[in-house]
């Protein structure tokens, strides 16, 4: 006999976090002083759903907050979780916090005392708590479709094109009230660096995800669109300059024309594919997680080395910034060095010398002053099923092969990754990127938050989740 589900409840609801004075913006080093203005304003969102269920029974609940911010650091995250699985009663499985990954916002948290941070981090914490109470008091009766779009405007900036291995595709969900037909909310992502403004851009935006969610916002009468980013880690915009991932000469230059134009392509995708999404009002929702312990990049490699290895890079940073470099840097070694870079118009391969030698040190000199092994760091992995999307969340910038490994999993092209959710580890590379000719000189690897493997340990583990939820 066929089984009778009740209708799936959903809310939405949505808070300026737009500081209201000077603080330092995240995602650029080359920055070396606070916010000058707000170019537009940001927000914090949640999308909460309670899937239908049987009679006698009660849906899964999932909660999704979404936040335009560079990242979501466990020290902001894991407060705001416990908060809200104390108010709700919701468990940790069921709530998913992501960032925009706009390189534009505030910085979120910082333990060195950038200026407006501590401040601005601690009315974020209580916004994003907010926002997650109101979307779940405002839950009624709705009807859920999803599919996927496609766009071509990313650039591979690894490969530099050739070839061009970007994920294209645009995810979609739409949340329809069931009593009068009206768009709820609308969750998408795509997977690309908002980089369209960049390092001179001393003004708060959320980028291109903030355009392309006050579009849509603008036409959908009063719904809440959320944005998540996907596979951004190797992935540019088209509109950046065509350059290595570490050279500053290919974030500057920028304009809101550039953020209006990525920004509303990805709202009119959205929008053309709306309309045809099956909306169904019996749709299924769950989640899972662990949190996985695992190896940090480098963490365990001995003294000496770590001590040798900082040497070999100050001298590089010596050969090209003078030896005086420590002190004339004041804190601010990326800025410095990207000047330079900027000012000798450096050839690429000097230019990747010098930068890396700037990852080098700015990573080598707090491992060795630890001066021994670090323990492993924890590492949220969850899957979530929103009607037909299968997510898998990770803690830092994926690449996009991990993300098509992810899909090959699941089985379907609605499996997407969901990046910067739930803390924030880096780079996260697959282990092939470690075994690449080139590995200890770009970016990706060079800053990754894990060891080589511990990518396909978390894909290991969303697997095995990905059957739970299923079931």
């Amino acid at each position: 006999m066929e089984m009778t589900f009740a209708s799936c409840l959903d809310g939405a609801a949505c808070v300026d976090i737009t500081p209201d004075g000077p603080v330092m913006q995240g995602g650029f080093g080359q920055r070396t002083t606070p916010s000058e203005g707000v170019r537009d304003r940001i927000h914090a969102k949640a999308l909460y759903l309670r899937g239908a269920a049987a009679p006698g029974a009660e849906g899964d609940a999932l909660l999704v907050v979404t936040a335009d911010l560079i990242s979501m650091p466990r020290q902001l995250a894991q407060p705001v979780l416990e908060e809200i699985t104390r108010a709700t009663g919701l468990a940790p499985r069921q709530v998913c916090l992501c960032a925009s990954h706009t390189h534009s916002g505030p910085l979120p948290w910082d333990a060195g005392g950038a200026p407006g941070v501590a401040a601005y981090s601690a009315r974020l914490r209580t916004a994003l708590g907010d926002v997650a109470l109101r979307a779940v008091a405002a839950a009624r009766p709705a009807r859920l479709g999803s599919g996927t779009g496609s766009l071509d405007l990313f650039l591979n900036r690894r490969t530099r094109g050739a070839p061009n291995i970007v994920d294209s595709r645009v995810a979609v969900l739409r949340a329809q009230a069931l009593d009068d037909g009206r768009d709820i909310a609308v969750l998408f992502g795509v997977g690309c660096h908002p980089v369209t403004l960049g390092w001179d851009n001393m003004h708060i935006s959320g980028d291109f995800p903030g355009a392309a969610q006050r579009i849509l916002e603008g036409l959908l009468d009063g719904a809440v669109a959320l944005f998540f980013n996907g596979t951004e880690g190797n992935v540019v915009p088209v509109t950046s300059p065509n350059r290595d991932a570490l050279d500053p000469r290919g974030y500057h230059g920028g304009s809101q024309a550039d953020a209006e134009r990525i920004g509303g392509a990805i709202a009119a995708e959205v929008l053309r594919v709306l309309p045809g999404l099956a909306l169904t009002d019996g749709a299924r929702v769950g989640s899972a997680r662990v949190d996985l312990s695992l190896p940090a990049r480098n963490a365990a490699f001995d003294l000496e080395s770590a001590r040798e290895r900082l040497a070999r890079a100050d001298a590089v940073l010596a050969a090209e910034l003078g030896a005086d470099f420590q002190a004339r840097a004041g804190g601010y070694l990326w800025a410095l060095a990207s000047r330079h870079v900027v000012a000798n118009d450096s050839s690429e391969d000097d230019m990747r010398r010098l930068m890396i030698a700037c990852c080098e040190h700015l990573g080598l000199s707090a491992r060795v002053a630890h001066g021994k092994a670090l323990p492993p760091v924890q590492v949220p992995v969850q899957v979530l099923r929103l009607h037909e999307l299968e997510l898998l969340a990770l803690p830092g910038e994926v690449r996009v092969e991990v993300g098509q490994a992810w899909s090959a999993l699941a089985g379907h092209d609605k499996a997407f990754v969901v990046g910067l959710a739930n803390a924030h580890l880096r780079y996260l590379p697959a282990a092939s990127h470690f075994a690449e000719p080139e590995a200890g000189v770009r970016y990706e690897t060079v800053t990754a938050g894990l060891e080589a493997g511990g990518v396909e340990q978390a894909l290991a583990a969303a697997g095995a989740l990905l059957h739970e939820v299923r079931a």
